[in-house]
């Protein structure tokens, strides 16, 4: 019994590593291959440029492509073995089907695991690289700058700091023309207005302004300073996080910056969503698997050609019903957790019922 299993772990490798590089080579010659051809073409970026380009884009694909491969690798796999009376020969020595499907459970078990990993340590990192070499060539604005920033800062759910700044350059760690308005209570009690403040190893520090204090609730006293350390909470990287896109964030960092947007009182249904399916998607590889593994199972002869296909239809439905949920979770007509893994929570349950059914 366990040669048997050994059979069907290596039979699987072949169809699943097969499935990786078709549709890596697929998504990057119909989005990444044709952006950077354009570039090329244009004149004003480098081979060498372009090259770095590629490298740094590859990890999204590949993160995308991971889930499908799952799902394209076992219904080939399992095509195959059904196509030579493999199954039937496995069902003969006395294997059910249940531990017939359990390579392919523990293969897409360990896909969602590298998936999840790729997206959380690579993806993020060569999405931010990626974004600014995009800004150097002067196809994409700045992505370290913010204009008009605004920051909030609650104490026990109460105002205690707002922060406006003109500017904030992520790559320098300044502030550009920045006020910070304090309350007690609700009562405001000083005003500091500064041409910069820039980060100093563990606190802000302003620099050429004047601090205003509320004295007795009623009168003003200012002092002008050259440089002094400024109160604001938020450290660089927290501030930065506001320039990002969520493709550009890991779970965690995404899930710290929701939490000090909610803090602000400012909504974050989008990014909730977001943050959702940084964990759905990975586990899409599971689901696919607990489908494909009873799909792929029949006692009759069919072609490889015929998996391939509803491959491609399961995966079209299933990203067409998640575009659907998401968007009903970014209206607030479904809670954000259901909009990002609705899809998951579906084809489980169909591939559950399928096994269920075969077994």
């Amino acid at each position: 019994m366990k040669c048997l299993k050994r059979y069907t772990y290596k039979e699987l490798l072949g169809p699943v590593l097969f499935s990786v590089i078709a549709f890596t080579l697929i998504i990057v010659a119909a989005d990444l291959l044709f952006m950077l051809a354009r570039l090329l073409v244009d004149g004003s970026v480098s081979l060498g440029t372009v090259l770095r380009l590629f490298v740094l884009g590859l990890p999204r694909v590949v993160a995308l492509a991971l889930p499908m491969s799952t799902l394209l690798g076992i219904l080939l796999c399992y095509s195959t073995l059904s196509a030579s009376s493999e199954i039937v020969a496995m069902r003969a020595a006395g294997l059910s089907l249940v531990r017939i499907m359990t390579p392919a459970l523990v293969v897409a078990l360990v896909m969602s695991g590298l998936a999840f990993a790729f997206n959380e340590k690579v993806v993020p990192r060569a999405n931010r690289e990626f974004e600014e070499i995009m800004w150097e060539i002067g196809k994409r604005s700045n992505p370290y700058v913010q204009r008009n920033l605004v920051l909030k800062e609650f104490e026990k759910g109460v105002l205690s700091r707002l922060v406006f700044a003109d500017t904030y350059d992520a790559t320098r760690e300044l502030f550009q023309r920045v006020t910070v308005q304090e309350f007690e209570e609700g009562k405001l009690t000083r005003i500091t207005e500064a041409a910069r403040a820039k980060w100093d190893n563990a606190a802000w520090v302003f620099e050429d302004g004047i601090s205003y204090n509320v004295v007795d609730g009623d009168r003003m006293v200012s002092v002008r300073f050259v440089r002094q350390e400024g109160r604001i909470d938020y450290t660089p990287k927290e501030v930065a996080r506001g320039a990002l896109r969520p493709d550009e964030m890991s779970a965690w960092e995404l899930g710290e910056h929701i939490r000090r947007l909610k803090q602000q009182g400012a909504a974050a249904t989008k990014l909730l969503v977001e943050y959702y399916l940084k964990f759905a998607i990975p586990f899409a590889s599971l689901v696919f698997g607990i489908v494909a593994a009873p799909l792929g199972i029949t006692t009759h002869r069919t072609s490889t050609s015929r998996g391939f296909g509803m491959s491609i239809l399961i995966i079209f439905v299933y990203y067409v019903i998640m575009s659907l949920s998401c968007a009903l979770a970014e209206r607030g007509s479904i809670s954000p957790m259901l909009g990002a893994w609705f899809s998951n929570i579906l084809f489980s349950a169909i591939g559950g019922w399928m096994m269920v059914a075969k077994s």
